[in-house]
């Protein structure tokens, strides 16, 4: 009786172990949100998900958590979700099978590659909800710095100026500088339809991506109808100070050589300004977490504000980081004027003029184990970051989906037991006729 019990009770093992799970990091919940300078203080802003996000918070969650992983990271947590799967598979057929079969392996194998190209391209172009940042102070803004349109070459085919602004929209940014390489056509896109005061929409401000050698700099400020740009490389642009009362700045951006910057970005009438302390590109996820110490160091020496930027090309659904600003009044400016106070904030506050605040990841690894277990990191941070709402979801869902399962295999046992009966029945039939006509002959 004990042994039925314990037979019953492990066919709900995968939404008893989920539902403890959540239990448990609950327990030791951490914010999903922190203060990329300061991560002992709470961040100013609080993360808010729609209603469909947290329907499907199982998808939502995973995907969030997949799209803000650094390149080690997916290399890591993929290859150790593959061999658990093949390894169940393996396990399955010695239990079936009671052998190795080398077709259902490489079936099995195929089905695990097959999953993974699905969920990486449902993860970089699927449409799905965001999560977005709220800020709790009609004096803060948030900003990204660092944005492109398909005007850049690299850029996703379709991604418009006003599906930039959308996806800012969605993630909760007042205002993002279009940033493209070497051209303004996606920045003058997104100008001509900002509205006419800064808090009645996402408003686009441009800027323009260069080079300086192998680094990459940000330039924010210019007039995109008075500059022509001469060359990818900022020594060779053609560059005036045209940014109205306030003058250009640039900006640092991931990844580069942050160690060694050279003396004439640091000098002149257009001089380096801020630095990104975070960087959605996948390079630059793993830049921002392995030499964060260095970025604020530098931050630090030169005294330069640390920047939060998308690096958003057109690909995934999720923000990585904002940039926060308090600039009072803000929503009643004109998308110019606002871009001036911006460079007038972080030129005249420097280190102190922004909040960076960044969704909660698994730190980079250390060593040989924590590399191995990435993974497993990364979807234990997930866990004890979930909101109430998310949690009670992935619960639902689970017991949903297990319940439905066994139902299903109930009614497919049903139907191989009802074939069973019917083929046992007509074989016993034709001896039963056979016995009774010998009964009738003897007697």
């Amino acid at each position: 009786m004990q042994t039925l019990k314990l037979r019953r009770l492990s066919r709900y093992r995968w939404p008893l172990v989920i539902t403890a799970t959540l239990i448990v990091t609950a327990v030791f919940s951490l914010p999903p949100l922190m203060d990329v300078a300061n991560p002992a203080f709470a961040a100013a802003a609080t993360l808010r998900t729609p209603f469909l996000y947290d329907v499907f918070a199982p998808a939502s969650n995973t995907l969030d958590a997949l799209t803000i992983l650094s390149p080690a990271q997916y290399w890591a947590t993929f290859a150790l979700c593959a061999i658990c799967f093949l390894a169940a598979a393996l396990v399955r057929q010695r239990q079936v099978l009671g052998r190795f079969c080398p077709f259902r392996t490489a079936r099995s194998a195929s089905g695990i590659l097959g999953g993974t190209v699905a969920m990486l391209g449902i993860m970089l172009i699927g449409p799905r909800p965001m999560a977005s940042l709220a800020l709790h102070d009609s004096d803060l803004i948030a900003v990204d710095f660092h944005s492109h349109t398909d005007a850049s070459h690299d850029g996703r085919a379709g991604f418009t100026a006003e599906r930039n602004r959308d996806w800012h929209r969605r993630a909760g940014f007042d205002a993002a500088y279009v940033t493209d390489h070497q051209t303004f056509d996606g920045a003058l896109d997104g100008e001509a339809r900002n509205p006419a005061e800064s808090g009645d929409g996402t408003v686009l401000l441009p800027g323009v991506e260069l080079r300086d050698g192998r680094e990459h700099l940000l330039l924010l400020g210019v007039d995109p109808r008075r500059m022509e740009l001469t060359s990818p490389d900022w020594a060779g642009a053609a560059v005036a100070a045209d940014g109205g009362p306030v003058p250009p700045i640039l900006v640092l951006v991931l990844p580069g050589d942050i160690a060694h910057i050279p003396s004439s970005e640091i000098s002149g009438s257009i001089r380096l300004a801020a630095i990104e302390a975070s960087d959605g590109s996948p390079r630059g996820l793993a830049q921002s977490a392995t030499a964060r110490d260095t970025i604020l160091a530098t931050s630090s020496r030169l005294g330069l504000a640390v920047v939060a930027g998308s690096d958003n090309h057109g690909w995934g659904r999720n923000a990585p980081a904002w940039s926060v600003l308090r600039i009072p009044g803000w929503r009643s400016l004109a998308p110019a004027q606002l871009d001036i106070e911006i460079r007038r904030t972080i030129l005249t506050r420097g280190m102190r003029s922004v909040q960076v605040i960044e969704r909660r990841t698994v730190p980079p690894a250390s060593n040989a184990l924590q590399v191995v277990f990435g993974g497993v990191a990364a979807g234990l941070v997930m866990a004890r970051t979930m909101s109430t709402e998310d949690r009670v979801s992935w619960i639902a869902w689970s017991w949903a989906l297990c319940v439905l399962s066994l139902r299903r295999a109930r009614r497919n046992g049903n139907r191989q037991r009802a074939k069973l009966r019917a083929k046992m029945s007509k074989r016993s039939k034709p001896r039963f006729i056979e016995a009774a006509a010998a009964i009738r002959a003897a007697s």
